[in-house]
């Protein structure tokens, strides 16, 4: 009878030990995923454009217009959060200047003008701007190449 109790024992501890051994193998591949995750995140959240990227200065492109060939627009963006834009359609009268503000979105890596008629988002990069939709997403189709600006200063 002995015996029996014994060899119980024996097996339920082996299988507990295993039990265990697995929960920790499980438990440290969650907490390694877990550091890799937010080293992950913090090397995203410290690198953006706004200030990894030399942004500031003046930027060029002529963006597509429904009843001409073009509106020319030349684009300055400022180190203190200002910005001056000249539009002029082509074929058709003088420059429109306006001057005013521009936010960074969370990411830092598009621009929001904050313009007398609204709102405008640009992405930023270096060297380079591209328009971007009303909701902050890239224009994509035919006429994608000329939403993308040019840094000439």
């Amino acid at each position: 009878m002995k015996k029996i109790f014994i060899g119980l024992f024996v097996i339920t501890a082996s299988f507990t030990s295993c039990q265990n051994s697995t929960q920790t193998k499980e438990k440290t591949a969650q907490d390694s995923s877990t550091v890799a995750t937010k080293q992950d995140t913090a090397f995203h959240d410290e690198h953006n454009t706004q200030n990894s990227v030399d942004w500031a200065g003046t930027y060029e492109g002529t963006l597509p217009c429904a009843d001409c060939s073009g509106i020319h627009v030349i684009l300055t963006l400022n180190m203190d959060g200002t910005f001056e834009k000249s539009e002029q359609y082509l074929e058709k009268g003088g420059p429109f200047k306006e001057t005013g503000t521009f936010t960074w979105t969370p990411d830092g890596g598009s621009i929001i003008l904050k313009e007398k008629d609204g709102e405008s988002k640009y992405k930023v990069g270096e060297g380079m701007m591209k328009k971007l939709d009303m909701e902050g997403k890239e224009i994509k189709g035919e006429l994608e190449e000329f939403y993308n600006f040019k840094k000439i200063k």
